[in-house]
């Protein structure tokens, strides 16, 4: 969705979450249920109030690093700062298209590199796949169309079956010890490739206070670099992740430079989460 604010170019990554926003079927997960317990609509006055129930992990989300790093932070201990961020995207869609396991290497990055300069500092990692496009397809997002809902629903075979690509662990490793990010994104259900069963990427990040945002879309609409990244999920202590609405903004001079001399004041900062909070 574009912003009709002339003064920058924006889009929302987002995805209506209702029964048909994916998470991961993990053993024990609350399906998304939302329903309405106290509505009032007589004599011209109405009101309604409802209940939700779902996973943490629901549809476009923020896996907070408590999600895989037990001493790490979980979502009300992120900094504030860490959720308005430069993005470093990396196009990879042609490699995935051959491989639907590809995992995201550190050449990869190293030729964005080449081609852009430095990864900023501060900076949140995209990797776009073109899976977003295929989100409500199961079989073409997961690789399977089993019914993740259905009574019997076997997660060890559903785990086995699935395919999509990801970030490599050595790619993990190398952003964690010689760069300086604050998250890593992609627009496929886990930044792990599906063939990796044991999240290698996630241990890896998570255990260094990193964050991931998974299931995004629209990633074919962020440029290379320039572009400012916005998510601000709810403070919730003890909290492994929430579903989260993600806001890019593609000329980032107007909304946010880092590390210049136009760098964020306090009082921006706060406009601009009071404008994201209510978006």
């Amino acid at each position: 969705k574009q912003s009709t604010d002339k003064r920058s170019k924006q889009w929302y990554q987002r995805r209506v979450r209702d029964n048909r926003a994916r998470n991961w079927p993990s053993p024990g997960y609350t399906p998304y249920k939302h329903t309405t317990y106290m509505e009032l609509d007589a004599d011209g006055l109405y009101a309604v109030s409802k209940n939700l129930e779902m996973t943490e992990h629901l549809g476009t989300h923020m896996d907070a690093p408590h999600h895989f790093g037990k001493n790490a932070w979980d979502l009300a201990s992120i900094p504030i700062t860490h959720f308005i961020a430069p993005v470093v995207k990396i196009d990879v869609q042609e490699k995935c298209a051959k491989d639907w396991d590809y995992a995201l290497t550190v050449a990869d990055l190293e030729s964005w590199e080449e081609r852009n300069g430095e990864v900023p500092d501060n900076a949140v990692i995209l990797m776009e796949t073109g899976w977003g496009e295929k989100y409500y397809d199961a079989a073409a997002y997961l690789g399977t169309d089993m019914d993740t809902k259905a009574t019997e629903f076997n997660y060890t075979a559903w785990a086995e079956a699935i395919h999509f690509p990801g970030f490599s662990a050595e790619l993990a490793a190398k952003l964690v010890s010689d760069y300086n990010i604050v998250g890593v994104g992609v627009d496929t259900a886990s930044i792990d490739p599906a063939i990796q069963s044991m999240f290698p990427a996630h241990f890896t990040v998570q255990e260094n206070n990193i964050y991931n945002l998974e299931n995004l879309c629209c990633l074919h609409k962020v440029p290379e670099k320039g572009a400012t990244l916005m998510a601000i999920p709810p403070k919730m202590t003890g909290s492994s992740g929430f579903t989260v609405r993600v806001l890019v903004d593609t000329d980032s001079t107007y909304i946010y430079t880092l590390n210049s001399s136009a760098a964020l004041s306090l009082t921006s900062i706060i406009i601009m989460v009071a404008m994201l909070w209510h978006a």
